[in-house]
């Protein structure tokens, strides 16, 4: 097929895949599903029907590809339906689910159907990422000890007071760390084994969280800590550094995520490698060397979209995050939530 006739369920992050699926010659946006204003708006800038109901939708437009967009409990009932409907693409937006047991039904409902299913960890598909992944697979680094990973920011006033955002659901431990702790999945590649996290409200003293710190060990050797809040004013979050949302003010030379080899250390996204020279100037004493890499940055969502029509149109055949890899991210971020509500080290299934 030479176009590929794709419809998108949700008019929030909907919106925003849509706007990119329409660059790409392949697509053929057919019909979209959504209600409220937001959802009208979008449909008019596409020029495509608007269902209120995507059952509706599925039964009355053929489509061969949906973006799923909508809120997480609803992932599971909506891949099923477009599966019923004979839909063979799915784009399902992170996470993967609203739980570890959805995500294993989505999975098998995928296998049965012989459907291909990418999930929308769009980082994956970041230039940045692809080349942290290139550097460390060349040695330079070393055996990686461990790594470290902050998200700490300060949302907009007024984004808590949706009643949904007060609760545990709502906050950023589903909302932005499924972000990164999806990068350390992907960046180690690794198994993770067991989770001891503490969290915090009193910033806002809501129910949901407002900051988490977490340790994480993998089978292979290394450790991870990662730090999250949404109530702090800070720079050292992946978002801003890496240009990554174009509604965000943007900062420069600053880094979210370090990770420690025993040949040395790279900061990231600024990809500066710092090691010592050779083995006669090596230690303490000695000064290190630095080096930066130059990385063309990218739109990694509108790299995801077109990733996501050359699985449609065969032209490639593996998901940059298949629903295995999205399920083993949604498992290590209920580990962390787990963990921090107990008080207890949590084993990583």
């Amino acid at each position: 097929m030479d176009k590929v006739r794709l419809a998108i369920f949700g008019m929030n992050q909907g919106a925003r895949i849509g706007r990119r699926a329409v660059l790409n010659p392949a697509c053929d946006l057919v019909a979209v599903a959504g209600f409220g204003q937001q959802a009208e708006d979008a449909a008019v800038e596409f020029g495509a029907p608007l269902f209120a109901d995507y059952n509706d939708l599925l039964a009355q437009v053929p489509v061969e590809a949906v973006a799923i967009a909508l809120p997480n409990q609803l992932h599971l009932p909506a891949t099923k339906a477009c599966l019923d409907a004979g839909v063979k693409y799915l784009l399902l937006e992170k996470p993967i689910a609203a739980t570890p047991e959805d995500g294993q039904a989505i999975i098998d409902m995928c296998n049965e159907a012989c459907a291909t299913l990418l999930i929308g960890h769009h980082r994956r598909s970041a230039n940045l990422f692809l080349a942290l992944k290139e550097f460390l697979a060349s040695g330079r680094l070393g055996d990686i000890v461990s790594v470290q990973s902050t998200f700490g920011i300060c949302k907009n006033p007024g984004y808590w007071d949706d009643e949904w955002r007060q609760v545990p659901s709502g906050g950023p431990l589903l909302v932005n760390a499924i972000h990164d702790i999806d990068d350390l999945n992907n960046v180690l590649d690794m198994t993770p084994t067991r989770v001891y996290a503490a969290k915090r409200n009193t910033i806002r003293g809501n129910q949901a969280e407002d900051s988490c710190s977490a340790l994480i060990e993998f089978a292979e050797g290394p450790t991870a800590t990662y730090f999250l809040s949404d109530g702090t004013p800070s720079p050292w979050n992946y978002d801003l550094l890496a240009h990554a949302d174009e509604r965000m003010c943007w900062e420069d030379g600053q880094d979210s995520m370090h990770i420690f080899g025993t040949k040395g250390s790279i900061g990231f996204p600024s990809m500066t490698f710092y090691t010592y020279p050779d083995e006669e100037h090596w230690g303490w004493f000695k000064p290190l060397v630095h080096e930066q890499f130059e990385v063309e940055l990218n739109d990694p969502m509108q790299s995801e979209v077109d990733h996501f029509f050359n699985l449609c149109l065969g032209i490639e055949t593996v998901p940059r995050c298949t629903g295995e890899q999205g399920l083993k991210t949604l498992k290590m971020v209920n580990a962390i939530i787990e963990s921090a509500d107990t008080h207890q080290v949590v084993e990583v299934s």
